[in-house]
């Protein structure tokens, strides 16, 4: 999220592409013509955006694009605040209507209540959103037990590179959030040692839409075939607008051990 915002900034205020802004190497004085006073403009927009304060200091010695993420990241990992209010313009920021995404949280729902989901079960949806899957799980399919959200917003230290779950979750949805990471693997393979009884994701099928200009925030693409090769059950549905466009995939012990 915060590479995508300071991508865009660099490439409003330097008037350069997109592409060119978003090289980690890139010298801003010598290779985006970025002076010091253009840096003092960026840092204000960044500052105003990410709801984050930037140092003197830490601003005096960013050199390239890495060097200047880096500044933002740092000062957001300090603030959970800012963490918290970048998430929620995140969210705000989001286009796609309700009836639009319902299909990703009832195929999720089917998938969790098919493979033994149960009002005992214990339930944590990992980067929740609006918490949707909730309300389908209980008004469409009947869902009693507990639903614990895991987001950003909920208190500003939601990290999926260092996030571990506080507490042993018997099941958990991903749903919308493999494809914003750069190695969408380590997470699948955490899941499987964390979940009780399984878990169920859903994402774009690379096969039929261009995942990555649906959203400059995502970082992988996949298919069918390759979560299938990390041990998953996949189906294709409909979620963006195209035939086949979504996959959804379920992962349980029960499957793992043949039973």
């Amino acid at each position: 999220m915060i590479g995508h915002i300071v991508t865009e900034t660099l490439a409003l205020v330097s008037e350069k592409p997109a592409e060119q802004c978003k090289n980690q190497s890139a010298v801003l004085l010598t290779e985006l013509e970025i002076d010091s006073l253009a840096l003092q403009e960026i840092i204000t927009r960044l500052q105003d955006r990410c709801h984050v304060i930037i140092r003197d200091e830490v601003t005096a010695r960013v050199r390239t694009v890495a060097d200047l993420e880096d500044a933002v990241v740092q000062a957001a990992a300090a603030s959970p605040a800012s963490r918290i209010a970048m998430a929620e313009d995140y969210l705000r920021g989001h286009v796609s209507l309700h009836h639009e995404r319902a299909s990703r949280f009832r195929a999720a729902s089917d998938r969790l209540r098919r493979h033994g989901l149960t009002d005992e079960h214990l339930l944590i949806d990992i980067g929740a959103g609006y918490t949707e899957l909730d309300y389908y799980l209980r008004a469409e399919f009947g869902f009693r037990g507990r639903y614990v959200p895991a987001d950003v917003w909920v208190d500003g230290s939601f990290d999926l590179g260092t996030w571990a779950p506080p507490r042993p979750f018997d099941w958990y949805a991903a749903l919308e959030v493999v494809e914003h990471l750069e190695d969408p693997r380590t997470l699948i393979k955490r899941l499987k040692e964390w979940a009780g009884e399984g878990f169920v994701l859903t994402t774009p099928n690379k096969k039929v839409v261009d995942v990555f200009t649906q959203d400059p925030t995502h970082l992988s693409d996949l298919d069918e075939e390759t979560l299938q090769s990390w041990g998953m059950q996949t189906t294709l549905h409909n979620f963006y607008g195209q035939y086949q466009d979504g996959i959804c995939a379920v992962w349980t012990r029960r499957l793992k051990d043949g039973a």
